[in-house]
């Protein structure tokens, strides 16, 4: 068996076709929810994905992986270069920062294998990771993609700002600064076509789990042929194989260094109290064929019994904290309104998509600066990238199940603070139809990362 591994794909040759269905079959996962998709129902496609072709070809950053299944068989295959191999540069720059020994770890391990996803927990300093991948490879062109304007603005900042990173330029929908290492949002990406696309020789992608499905986002990723360095950047890689593998496969496998528990233990981040509320079983019996969306409006959304103890968790920590700073997220608009509404006689901050960056910081602002407790409440865009030490109470309002939406959330609330020692975050062990697997799940990802669960 040979490989021949390109920068971006590489191809399996053999003449043991045997080896190599076996070898396919790993690599082919079934779609969920591929049998509602027309094609399907044609019988034109089987409802599966394969990330290795009939022809051999799969996504190079899959190579580590594929050699590893291939050694459990004790099968060597000759492996042939297509591209020139580059050196991994010295760690001179790294004498201009500070860096705690697992930031460091991180960087010099993604050097050493020149692509990968680094996977750091929320609050570990992440952009400061990037900061020194950047410095070490300072003389390349650069790539860095985001998935919203704010991360991206933020993160220009400090890179500019901290760490002193110079010729960096951004691009987002309103705004246009040309630089060698550019900053860019996924939805902007036509803008570099002519200026980076063929010759950037460094990509970076912020909060990657957010790119390894959609039309428009993995796409992305798997672009940039002369890119070498490939890396990317987040709190959660996917457990569900076919977003995996298809991160892997545009940027490499996981390179870790630290759990979230290690950070808590060492005093890096602020230690979780959770607490999961216990909720009485209100189905009547009339909802069981209800869909989710459904349950989901009825049990949580627009749910007054479980919107009332949110209201009562808020009132007491009001009452015995004049300095505290109480982070709700909801799913939905129609959710968040709700408690808005219900919590309208305190200090409270709504955030939607629909506000721009300054009327987003404006409202963090107030949230930070009131003299007595206030409440922060807000969709997905707190989910990530917004950086608020001093939350002190958080309460995940919206259910679900997802591990990685679960996880960004708590990291919200973990960063430190002089103002604290303890985080308190709340949560609810919803009892109704998928409600129920959902918070089970949730309670699963929580001990998962090492966190102590109180049931209430």
């Amino acid at each position: 068996m040979k490989i021949l591994v390109g920068n971006q794909k590489s191809k399996i040759i053999t003449d043991n076709p045997k080896l190599f269905t076996a070898l396919q079959r790993l690599y082919t996962f079934q779609v969920p929810g591929a049998t509602y998709s027309p094609s399907y129902r044609r019988r034109s496609w089987d409802g599966k994905k394969r990330f290795i072709s009939n022809a051999g070809m799969f996504r190079t950053g899959l190579l580590p992986r594929v050699l590893d299944h291939l050694k459990k068989i004790e099968c060597t295959p000759e492996i042939e270069y297509r591209d020139k191999k580059t050196n991994t540069p010295d760690m001179a720059h790294f004498d201009s920062m500070k860096y705690y020994d697992y930031q460091e770890t991180l960087i010099i391990k993604a050097l050493k294998e020149k692509r990968g996803v680094i996977s750091a927990p929320t609050g570990s300093g992440k952009t400061l990771i990037m900061g020194g991948l950047i410095k070490s490879l300072g003389d390349k062109k650069m790539v860095i993609l985001f998935n919203s304007k704010q991360l991206l603005k933020q993160s220009y900042d400090f890179l500019k700002d901290v760490c002193g990173i110079e010729n960096i330029g951004l691009c987002f929908g309103e705004g246009y600064i040309y630089g060698d290492i550019i900053l860019c949002t996924v939805q902007s990406i036509e803008k570099i076509i002519d200026t980076h696309l063929e010759t950037a020789e460094v990509l970076m992608v912020d909060e990657c789990h957010e790119f390894c499905s959609g039309k428009r986002t993995l796409p992305a990723i798997q672009s940039f042929p002369k890119a070498i360095w490939r890396f990317g950047f987040t709190a959660t890689i996917p457990s569900e194989p076919i977003k995996k593998y298809a991160l892997e496969g545009a940027l490499g496998g996981a390179i870790t260094s630290v759990s979230t528990k290690e950070l808590v233990d060492k005093g890096k981040l602020t230690k979780p109290i959770i607490q999961i509320i216990e909720r009485e079983y209100l189905a009547d019996g009339e909802d069981i064929h209800e869909n989710y969306i459904e349950i989901y409006d009825k049990y949580i959304v627009f749910n007054k019994e479980r919107n009332n103890k949110i209201k009562e968790i808020v009132d007491e920590i009001r009452e015995n904290g004049d300095r505290s700073r109480i982070l709700i997220l909801t799913k939905s608009l129609d959710h968040g309104r709700a408690l808005e509404k219900l919590l309208a006689d305190g200090q409270v901050q709504f955030l939607e998509g629909a506000n721009s960056v300054s009327e987003r910081y404006k409202n963090i602002s107030k949230f930070r600066r009131h003299r007595g407790a206030s409440t922060l409440i807000g969709t997905k865009i707190l989910q990530t990238g917004i950086n608020i030490e001093e939350i002190t109470h958080f309460i995940n309002a919206r259910g679900m199940k997802s591990e990685i939406a679960t996880i960004q959330a708590l990291g919200r609330a973990l960063r430190k603070h002089e103002s604290k020692s303890i985080v308190y975050v709340y949560d609810f062990l919803d009892k109704e139809k998928y409600l129920v697997t959902h918070s089970k799940e949730r309670i699963k990802h929580y001990k998962k990362e090492g966190h102590k669960i109180v049931i209430l």
